[in-house]
This record gives C-alpha cells, sequence and structure tokens, in this order.
C-alpha cells in the first residue's frame, strides 16, 4: 500500500514554509490510499496531538508515502520530529518531470471541439482559453493534475479559492491564506490535494510501465537530493550580520556617488531639462486663468518647487528620455512595446555615456537589494536559509527558490 500525504503549515504570522523558524506548526494533514478493494481512503486532522499520532502510526508501520514536493513534507517533519523516520518513497512532481518535463512538448495553445464551439459562439475569449491552456504548464500539483488527470479532478482547490476571494479579498497567492479557511473548507482543501497526488502518482506509474522507463534509478538519487537540500534550508548559513550592514552602507555610498556623477557629468543640461517637464507639466495639468497660470510660473522661476523641479531623477524613464532626446537631441535604437524609448538595462547602451553610468548604478543597486534581502531574512535566528527546488529545471540543474 501507498500512501499521500499533504500537511498545511504555519508560524505566528499565518501560513508558512520556513520549518526552520521556532513558532513553525503544522495546522493541518491528509493522508489517502487506495485498499485492495481499489476505493481510495482518506483520513484528515486539525488537530495537532492526533496529527503527531498519526506520523508516529506511519513511522512505526514503515508504509510508503508519496507526495508532490516531497522535499517539503520531509522538512518539515524532520525540523519538527526527527524522532519519526518515515518511509518517505516517491516524488509525484519529479515522477512528472520525467514523464514530460513540466508540459515541454507544448508551444502553442490546442484547444478542444467544445472550446472552438465556444469561441465561435462568442461564450469565450480566445485570451480566456489561452489563460486556462497555459494553467497546465508546470510541475504545481494543479498543473500535472490537468495535464494527467480527467476533468472531475481539475482545479481541486477553486472552491477554498473563491471563498479567500470572497471573504478577504484574496485574489492571488492563496495558499499563504489557507490558515483563514474554514474547517471544512480545510478539510476539503487538504484532502482533495492528497487525492490528486494519489491518483497522479497511480497515472505515472501506469505511463513508466506502458513505456518500460526504470523510474526508480532516477528516484533513489532523486530522494537522497531532497533529503539534503531540505536539511541545508532548515539549517541555514550563519550570518556576520555586523559586516554584512558595513558593506550595504559602503554600497548605499557607491550609488550615491555613481548618481551625483551622472548629475554633474550633465549638469549643464539641467536647466533645459527642468524648463521641458514644466512646459510638459503645464500642458497636462492645465490652470483655467491666466493669472492662475502667472502665478504658478511665478512660484516655479522662485524656487518654490526646487523639490520636485530641481533635481532629476535618474530613476524616471520620463526625465531621462527629456535629457536624451529633447535636450541632447540623441535617438532611440531600442523602444518599449508602446513606443517610447527604452530604459531597459540592456539598452542603457544606446545612451552613451550616460547610460553606461545608469547601468553601473542598476547593477549596483541590485546587490545592495540582495544585500538588504539576506540581512533582513536572517533576523529570525542569525542565518539564512535558501530553499532550492529540488525538481530543479528542465534540464535538470538545481534552481534557486526562496530566500
Amino acid at each position: 500500500m501507498i500512501v499521500a500525504i499533504d500537511i498545511e503549515t504555519r508560524d505566528s504570522r499565518g501560513a508558512s514554509f520556513e520549518y526552520f523558524r521556532r513558532d513553525f506548526e503544522i495546522f493541518s494533514l491528509s493522508c489517502a490510499w487506495r485498499e485492495k478493494d481499489g476505493e481510495v481512503k482518506q483520513w484528515f486532522s486539525a488537530n495537532s496531538k492526533n496529527i503527531k499520532s498519526k506520523l508516529k502510526e506511519l513511522a512505526i508501520s514503515g508504509i510508503p508515502l508519496v507526495a508532490h514536493n516531497i522535499s517539503f513534507e520531509l522538512g518539515v517533519i524532520s525540523a519538527l520530529y526527527p524522532e519519526l523516520k518515515l518511509n518517505w518513497y516517491a516524488d509525484t512532481m519529479r515522477m512528472a518531470q520525467l514523464r514530460d518535463g513540466g508540459g515541454a512538448e507544448f508551444e502553442v495553445p490546442t484547444f478542444t471541439i467544445d472550446q472552438m464551439i465556444a469561441l465561435e459562439m462568442g461564450e469565450v475569449t480566445e485570451k480566456e482559453l489561452s489563460k486556462q491552456f497555459f494553467k497546465k504548464f508546470g510541475l504545481s500539483l494543479e498543473a500535472c493534475g490537468m495535464r494527467f488527470l480527467e476533468e472531475t479532478n481539475h482545479s481541486h482547490k477553486s472552491s477554498a479559492h473563491d471563498w479567500l476571494t470572497k471573504h478577504y479579498g484574496i485574489k492571488s497567492k492563496h495558499g499563504q491564506y489557507l490558515h483563514l479557511l474554514p474547517y471544512d473548507l480545510l478539510k476539503e482543501y487538504n484532502n482533495a490535494d492528497t487525492l490528486v497526488t494519489l491518483l497522479l502518482y497511480e497515472n505515472c506509474l501506469e505511463f513508466f510501465s506502458a513505456v518500460d522507463f526504470d523510474w526508480k534509478r532516477d528516484n533513489r538519487l532523486y530522494m537522497l537530493r531532497a533529503g539534503l537540500m531540505s536539511k541545508a534550508y532548515r539549517e541555514g548559513i550563519k550570518i556576520d550580520r555586523a559586516k554584512l550592514l558595513e558593506y550595504i552602507l559602503e554600497l548605499e555610498e557607491e550609488i550615491d556617488n555613481m548618481e551625483q556623477q551622472f548629475l554633474d557629468e550633465f549638469e549643464p543640461y539641467l536647466a533645459s531639462v527642468r524648463t521641458i517637464r514644466y512646459a510638459k507639466f503645464m500642458e497636462k495639468n492645465p490652470l483655467k486663468t491666466e493669472k492662475g497660470r502667472l502665478k504658478r510660473f511665478r512660484r516655479f522661476m522662485e524656487g518654490d518647487f526646487d523639490d520636485v523641479w530641481k533635481i532629476l531623477n535618474i530613476g524616471s524613464s520620463h526625465q531621462l528620455a527629456i535629457l536624451f532626446q529633447d535636450v541632447l537631441g540623441m535617438t532611440a535604437k531600442f523602444l518599449t512595446p508602446k513606443g517610447s524609448p527604452s530604459f531597459k538595462t540592456t539598452h542603457l547602451h544606446q545612451w552613451g555615456r550616460g547610460g553606461e553610468i545608469l547601468k553601473l548604478r542598476r547593477k549596483r543597486l541590485l546587490v545592495l537589494q540582495q544585500a538588504i534581502n539576506t540581512y533582513l531574512g536572517s533576523e529570525h535566528d542569525g542565518r539564512i536559509h535558501c530553499s532550492i527546488k529540488v525538481s530543479g529545471t528542465r534540464t535538470n540543474r538545481v534552481a534557486g527558490g526562496r530566500v
């Protein structure tokens, strides 16, 4: 017998995946298995004592367990109940990846006959159909279920998501708010996950048997990797926060110097930029009377608006366009989809020396952002916990996940 398992977790902030935290806990557990007579049975609890008792029972029995993204379940149990040695057997996420690379064979949307009729009748738009189609891509449980299972098992989380949208206005990333679900909906949600996981396991197993593919060889290496990577995420890496803070301050000073360098280099043109900006502002925000226009212009000339108009904001594509195009007369080789001059990092070279300074500044800003995120991310226990996607990429390389 194989048991599919799925756990929902939280910390003091709400639903959470950060099982290295001291306030982390399991708030619901679901199991699904198929009896010898073919009937699927399920078990669910949102009671911490019952959950631990069930996990202990599974550890003692040694029943093989499957899960979707098994490194998470494995990591959670290792963190909360290290004394329990469960028989982690297979990951349906990896099985789906071995099967079709996460839907890699689909390059363009293909619709069913019913969908095509609905499109012709004007009951649905092509954009809406394409959106539904592309939900099948990837290795999420929902996407894998839509590719391999019957329609009755599609969108199995929709009722919970609809409830969260209706009662809390949550329209995306519903998984971060599962702790808000009422008991009945939480049970339905959790049980739906394990049912789909069990069916997906059986479906992939049947497929591998039909094509004579030995998936177990890969599975042995994969399960070893899942254990190592979940352990690395749980333990983290100690951060010298004093040195990191010192580095952040150095980066900030370096970025300030770059911005000043840019302003010094184009200082002779800043007055012209200021005048054009004011003219465009007046054009978009006209005053009704001549008296009002004169009053605003006088205030502008006297410096009342200096905080807004005097200094060029080099983070503004609009202001940079005025400088390079309107004042310096440069022509953009690269444009945005809307036809405006592009200031995308890979296009900054089109603006000459100024573009090179902006490019270096952006690179340092990215480093600064990463440093700050690392600094803030280590606040909980002085360590940085970098998750790694055990399923990796389509080419089987390991990929970084949350920090």
